[in-house]
């Protein structure tokens, strides 16, 4: 029953991983800012002097979805706008004060995150690490993964794999 458990754990997991990225979050400025906008700040950040096509290709998104994005973020003053002497014409971006302190609150953020999950990682003991990693290997080969029924077979003791012919069943 605990390899049901697992499962249902593992696919919850992915569920909430997914829903997180999609839900807008506030880093302490009172902006709602969604997961693409943040990604987007920081490729501002660590690549300056990118046009629109640059940050287009660095985000692997198009053009118009770029486009919209500095949009939102200038609309919220987290970004602005400007244009080199020697080209007028060409459009770049840079964070505004703002959006220096919603990036360094996001990476934070996740700083705290990874702290937590580090501490938890390193009091394991290492058959558990291993054990973990071997899991977490084992779902990548089966990607992409989707959530399944725990069935029990005539053993009673472990998941059956059910096959399209029922007599193939594998515990």
């Amino acid at each position: 029953m605990a390899q049901c458990e697992i499962a249902r754990q593992f696919f919850e997991m992915m569920q909430a991983i997914a829903a997180e990225q999609k839900l807008p979050r506030d880093y302490g400025t009172g902006e709602l800012l969604f997961h693409s906008e943040l990604d987007l700040l920081e490729k501002i950040f660590e690549n300056p002097q990118q046009n629109v096509s640059d940050l287009a290709a660095l985000c692997f998104v198009s053009k118009s979805a770029i486009t919209q994005l500095c949009n939102k973020l200038l609309e919220k003053g987290l970004i602005q706008k400007y244009s080199l002497e020697k080209n007028k014409k060409e459009k770049y971006f840079a964070l505004t004060q703002q959006g220096e302190t919603v990036r360094a609150l996001h990476a934070q953020y996740h700083q705290k995150a990874a702290q937590e999950m580090r501490a938890y990682l390193c009091a394991l003991d290492g058959q558990a690490k291993e054990i973990i990693l071997s899991f977490l290997q084992n779902m990548k080969r089966y990607m992409p993964i989707c959530a399944f029924d725990c069935l029990y077979g005539p053993c009673q003791t472990a998941c059956t794999i059910q096959r399209e012919d029922p007599k193939e069943e594998v515990c």
